[in-house]
């Protein structure tokens, strides 16, 4: 059966999306290691450190694979930002009024087409991050926007690549907000794509 998520990081991390994608009954292979993502049936590259204008040869080549095979990937945070800088976009290196010093900013935003019909036209989200994109990438098409512009989520056209600036996997499940939309549907989502 299918819904083997390769999930790109180190052992013993990320385990608000482990939790999150077994749940909704995805089984997980964590590692850095791309040789054990090809019989996985998804990729999700998780949020973490800045891009500089680049990625590593080793994450192009991960993603490139997915890309290649027609395999879904879904990026969250820096995992949309990557997938952006991968399809030739551009990133803000840094803006405002994304990010609190501790904890989650809680904001409303508007979104259009898959994310709307997922969570609804004005989901209220987390958020956590100063980098964001400036230019989409070929192929891209943003469907979540911030109060101030941000774009929030991305597909793209033809592929089932996706991706959101936020954290959903903070604010569905076991740690669903009271304040925020609950992004259960997300995952679901990205479960069905896989065949």
């Amino acid at each position: 059966m299918a819904g083997t998520v390769f999930l790109w990081g180190e052992n013993g991390s990320y385990q608000n999306y482990s939790a999150a994608l077994l749940t909704c009954g995805c089984e997980v292979r964590l590692s850095r290691d791309v040789s054990q993502s090809e019989t996985c049936d998804g990729l999700l590259l998780p949020g973490g450190g800045d891009i500089f204008r680049y990625l590593d040869e080793t994450e192009y080549l991960l993603i490139q694979s997915f890309v290649t095979t027609r395999r879904p990937i879904w990026g969250i945070c820096r995992g949309m930002q990557a997938l952006n800088v991968w399809f030739g976009g551009t990133l803000y290196d840094h803006i405002c009024g994304h990010q609190l010093p501790q904890g989650d900013l809680v904001h409303s935003t508007h979104a259009a087409g898959m994310m709307a019909k997922l969570l609804g036209k004005t989901p209220t989200v987390n958020s956590n991050h100063h980098q964001a994109i400036a230019q989409l990438g070929n192929g891209l098409t943003a469907m979540q926007w911030s109060f101030d512009g941000v774009v929030e989520a991305i597909c793209h056209d033809t592929l089932p690549i996706w991706g959101v600036q936020w954290h959903p996997e903070r604010q569905s499940f076991a740690l669903q907000r009271s304040d925020a939309a609950d992004a259960a549907p997300l995952f679901h989502y990205f479960r069905t794509q896989m065949r």
